[in-house]
């Protein structure tokens, strides 16, 4: 237990010796902006809690609630999380924008989870003037320059992800040039961003692709799977909703199919995408089989018992990045949105439950990341590049 214990605190010290790494003055600008006292400092946090991607909002939510329960308790000053449900839905996320702009003790916001929603609650945190950070959108995009300053994210981006699921597909799943791959979007920014990606990709190594789209609210994939073919090796779904790629995917194996469903990052849900064979690409590493995280899992889930997935540990680190900034800015008992916001930029830490570094970049994304791939085996997602 003492070594449990001694591990977490490790990880929470990481941020004080994080503080070191932003500049020790403050600039002029920042003792100009509105100041608050730092006995009342808030994070906001947006995610989908519930509707039908609640069990990653849920975890999303969890590790962030878990992050600062373990930083209370030792360090000051305390950070109070101030949640907000968007059901991934770009309306709602823009409703709880405007609730937590409106709050002065919010000092910034972790969320939201949807690169659609990220599109969509920008203009309001921008001219809130408050940071915000995503675990979860990739769209490129989003870090294009538009919010440079304050949009950014602790997982890499679909201009990673594409390539690498690419690569896999014809190294490992036998697609090669003049075979055929089926790329289906669900319409969502994110699903059309990256299937984009991937069907470049791929057309630029001479493999044939059926690009095809579907609502997230279809059931009946019959006549996109009556085009799969014995040359389609593999059907790529960047689906947001998981249950959405199990139906496709059932339906492709009752027709008989040989293709190889392959999912991503929203497709990641051990209880709703159970597709023996399929394989997943997915932003960040399963946490739990990290053996250096064992200690952090094992307080995780004394606090939040049962499953965790890959989407909550990203925010962790954001929630370690923002005491950091939170840290820095309060050297002098006041604290800023523009403090936090200019920053939790210049955070850097050495090492994260992720298993590496986090250092952003210039435009919020983070240095060298890269995506993981999982297959599915007997309900069991297995780490396989």
């Amino acid at each position: 237990m003492v070594r449990r214990i001694g591990l977490i605190a490790i990880a929470v010290a990481a941020v004080v010796l994080a503080v070191v790494s932003v500049a020790s003055a403050k600039p002029a600008s920042h003792a100009a902006a509105a100041a608050a006292s730092c006995s009342n400092v808030k994070i906001g946090m947006q995610a989908p809690i519930t509707g039908p991607a609640g069990s990653i909002g849920s975890d999303q939510l969890h590790w962030a609630e878990f992050y600062f329960t373990q930083w209370n308790k030792t360090h000051k000053p305390k950070i109070t999380l101030v949640q907000e449900d968007t059901q991934l839905d770009p309306s709602k996320a823009s409703t709880t924008a405007q609730a937590l702009a409106s709050n002065a003790a919010v000092m910034g916001v972790i969320g939201p989870a949807g690169s659609d929603e990220v599109q969509a609650v920008a203009p309001i945190f921008k001219k809130a003037g408050l940071a915000f950070a995503s675990g979860s959108a990739t769209r490129v995009s989003l870090t294009s320059g538009a919010w440079k300053g304050y949009f950014f994210r602790d997982v890499p981006n679909d201009g990673v992800q594409g390539p690498t699921d690419a690569a896999y597909m014809m190294s490992h799943l036998g697609v090669t040039k003049g075979s055929k791959v089926m790329v289906v979007d669900d319409q969502e920014s994110y699903s059309t961003g990256l299937a984009d990606i991937v069907q470049q990709t791929l057309t630029n190594a001479g493999v044939t692709v059926d690009r095809e789209s579907v609502s997230q609210k279809a059931t009946d994939f019959s006549s996109l799977i009556a085009k799969v073919d014995s040359s389609t090796k593999v059907v790529f779904l960047p689906f947001q909703i998981a249950a959405e790629a199990q139906l496709f995917s059932q339906q492709l194996q009752a027709q008989g199919k040989t293709a190889v469903p392959f999912g991503s990052d929203g497709t990641f849900d051990a209880t709703n995408f159970t597709t023996n064979g399929a394989f997943i690409s997915f932003f960040a590493p399963d946490v739990t089989t990290i053996p250096a995280d064992a200690a952090i899992v094992t307080q995780f889930h004394k606090q939040f018992p049962g499953a965790t997935s890959p989407f909550g540990a990203p925010n962790y680190v954001l929630a370690q990045m923002y005491a950091a900034a939170v840290t820095k800015a309060c050297a002098d008992g006041k604290i800023s949105r523009a403090e936090v916001r200019k920053d939790v930029l210049k955070v850097s830490l050495p090492s994260t439950i992720l298993g590496g570094p986090i250092k952003l970049t210039a435009n919020g994304d983070v240095a060298g990341a890269k995506f993981h791939i999982f297959k599915i085996e007997n309900g069991k997602y297995v780490t396989v590049a």
